[in-house]
């Protein structure tokens, strides 16, 4: 192996005969973990790589702030007998690293750093990664094919692997071992825990309610919390697995439950879906509020790869938060869920009139049913089913048909004996021709209770409406109590000898409605308030000029674009702070010029080697990593200081400019260390 040692300034002619410049940075501290050992794993793969594919590259280590105390990293790498590229080393030295803020508490200033290897790249392309980072032999083979087009910026998912990287093994090895220890997956869509060969890994709590359901494609991070529940957005198409033998009563009868909602942000959303399994429609329906898709599944079938792809929707994007960008958000789904579906018929005769002693309610028992009407109060009782008692301490399921005539009604679970509600989840449940309201409630062994239905118009009102079946988790006889006469069916006020009824409005699970309602309640707020109506002019603009969705997760791990744009935007902005987010920056940059985002999709990715916590970012090491920084005083670029100056440059139209000519300390000269096998020169 030989070394040249040359100095070079900025600005090098590409050579013709290198087609990609790969730059990383790293100085030999122990942030991360131990920087040699990630870079000789990035080197050695990397060699393999383009050996196999006769990939024309190179690399730029920039080497930023030495330590005195310590070797250089560019003397300890070893180069592989077979590594068909030469390694530069460019040494920005600590004299010039002080020159810049925060020079005491930051060692590394990231994208400056990759900035100086941008402007001394001699390849065609040029991408920016980092040195805890290996590429899939597809990827690479893609690199290869000579593909790559100028004008584009190309972006992938991170897929964050275990550290004990096998990095002296062969590359069949190595591409295994990141097939098989995976962690979490840095997607468009989001960043999701994953299985070690992949799949995505449900959150506790998430959305999946029940065991053999799991999450594939087209599923954004869980969002939500335990008060008002968890929900995840859907793109386009969404896709999840059932395994039948993870339970014992879903091999015959099983249910499939989903519990989707439109927009909420907007008024009247709706949205247009179809289910399929493998290819076969189970079910296509239109979905105007939060509601359940309930669908039969075919016995005899172990699997099933089930996709839920969006037809048309209202749309909506201008009616989300104004610092929300991402696309496609107009429907999102809280449950999925395989069960077996309430099927023990009840007898509709014990629906009873409820504790109401108004002349204009009216409920009458018909061959079909209970036909009901309503007096106008706004959330007034109007029928009963029970008196019902819990023979254990469990979760109780009903599917009650119905048919909406005028208004609207809901039903919830009254504890007799207490005179209060119980908390319950009610949802709609479409059907073919018929509709049904789901109720779940968890009720302790003993509890008293009946199933109410009220009125549900919140400015008050006639509602008229048909019961028509009753159907229960379990049988009405285990229901159904021993002591009758013991029941409190209403709490009453004794005054003077006149019956006072208590009543109290139905709880509904939030839907879209009420979503609306409270948006617009807090908007009306914040215009109230002279200071916040001055920033109207403002919010329009974030709304007029909304950005688009961008791979911006995790990008500045790959970041590949052709030389001349690259000079063309100057590079990153060479802002004097940590560098967390000044690589989405720099996405929305590149975009405002006209430069044309392609995502590339599995096999084609990037594994990284996971960060102690505290270091690079991980979900679990965040807290730590911002602590860290904020003691430190240094400061560091919000994302939502980039959502506000990418509609500003969606505005202008065209890119901000953040660098002079010197960017990349492009007028300095910098001492270089080429790396490379003796006997690839000869």
């Amino acid at each position: 192996m030989e070394q040249m040692n040359t100095a070079l300034t900025a600005g090098t002619a590409s050579s013709a005969e290198t087609y990609l410049s790969v730059v990383v940075t790293t100085r030999n501290d122990d942030h991360g973990g131990d920087p040699l050992k990630r870079l000789q794993a990035f080197v050695n793969t990397f060699a393999a790589q383009c050996r196999r594919t006769q990939l024309a590259a190179e690399i730029i280590v920039v080497e930023w702030n030495p330590p005195p105390d310590r070797p250089r990293v560019g003397e300890l790498l070893r180069m592989t007998h077979d590594a068909p590229f030469a390694v530069h080393f460019v040494e920005v030295p600590p004299e010039i690293h002080r020159r810049l803020r925060y020079a005491d508490v930051l060692p590394l200033f990231q994208m400056i750093a990759k900035n100086v290897g941008v402007r001394r790249a001699r390849g065609r392309f040029v991408l920016c990664t980092n040195i805890d980072i290996v590429f899939s032999n597809e990827l690479v083979e893609y690199l290869a094919s000579g593909r790559l087009e100028a004008g584009h910026i190309y972006r992938v998912d991170r897929h964050d692997i275990e550290a004990d990287y096998p990095a002296e093994a062969r590359l069949e090895e190595q591409m295994a071992y990141c097939r098989t220890h995976q962690i979490r997956l840095h997607a468009r869509l989001g960043t999701c825990p994953v299985d070690p060969a992949g799949r995505p890994r449900a959150l506790e709590p998430d959305v999946v309610g029940s065991p053999g359901v799991t999450l594939g494609d087209g599923w954004r991070a869980r969002e939500g919390d335990a008060t008002d529940g968890f929900y995840r957005w859907a793109s386009q198409e969404a896709h999840f697995s059932i395994d039948r033998t993870a339970g014992a009563n879903l091999v015959r009868g099983a249910v499939l439950d989903v519990e989707v909602e439109p927009n909420p942000y907007q008024p009247d959303s709706w949205v247009e879906l179809e289910m399929a399994d493998a290819g076969r429609r189970l079910v296509q329906r239109r979905v105007s509020r939060r509601g359940r898709l309930r669908v039969a599944l075919d016995d005899g079938v172990a699997r099933h790869e089930i996709v839920m792809r969006m037809i048309d929707s209202s749309g909506g994007r201008e009616y989300l938060p104004l610092f929300e960008c991402r696309e496609q958000l107009c429907w999102r789904v809280r449950h999925v869920s395989v069960g077996t579906a309430p099927s023990h018929d009840y007898d509709v005769a014990l629906w009873r009139r409820a504790t109401n002693d108004s002349p204009e309610l009216l409920v009458e028992h018909t061959p079909s049913g209970v036909e009901i009407t309503t007096d106008p109060g706004r959330y007034s009782y109007c029928a009963q089913f029970g008196p019902l008692e819990s023979p254990a301490d469990g979760v109780y399921e009903f599917l009650l048909e119905y048919v909406p005539i005028e208004g609207r009604f809901s039903l919830g679970v009254m504890d007799d004996e207490r005179g209060r509600w119980l908390p319950s989840t009610v949802v709609e449940i479409g059907g073919d021709g018929v509709q049904f309201l789901g109720l779940s409630v968890d009720v302790p062994r003993g509890t008293k209770f009946s199933l109410v239905a009220s009125n549900h118009l919140p400015n008050g009102g006639v509602s008229r409406f048909g019961l028509r079946r009753l159907f229960g988790s379990v049988p009405l006889e285990a229901l159904r109590q021993k002591q009758r006469d013991s029941i409190v069916t209403r709490v009453v006020r004794r005054l003077g000898g006149v019956a006072v009824v208590l009543t109290a409005p139905f709880r509904w699970a939030r839907t879209a409605a009420s979503s609306v309602e409270q948006q617009r309640e807090l908007e009306a707020r914040i215009a109230a308030l002279a200071p916040l109506a001055e920033l109207a002019p403002f919010a329009q603009l974030l709304r007029d000029h909304r950005p688009v969705e961008l791979h911006q997760n995790a990008c500045g791990d790959f970041q590949l674009m052709d030389r001349e744009h690259w000079f063309a935007l100057k590079g990153y902005p060479e802002l004097e702070m940590f560098s967390m987010s000044l690589d989405g920056l720099f996405e929305v940059l590149a975009h405002s010029a006209g430069i044309r985002e392609q995502v590339f999709e599995m096999p084609l990715c990037i594994y990284h080697l996971e960060h102690e916590k505290g270091s690079g970012w991980t979900p679990e090491g965040e807290a730590q990593l911002r602590k860290r920084i904020a003691e430190s005083g240094i400061t560091w670029l919000d994302a939502s200081t980039v959502h506000i100056w990418a509609a500003y440059m969606q505005w202008l139209r065209r890119p901000m400019i953040f660098n002079g000519a010197g960017w990349g300390l492009g007028d300095v000269v910098l001492p270089e260390t080429t790396v490379q096998q003796v006997a690839n020169n000869v």
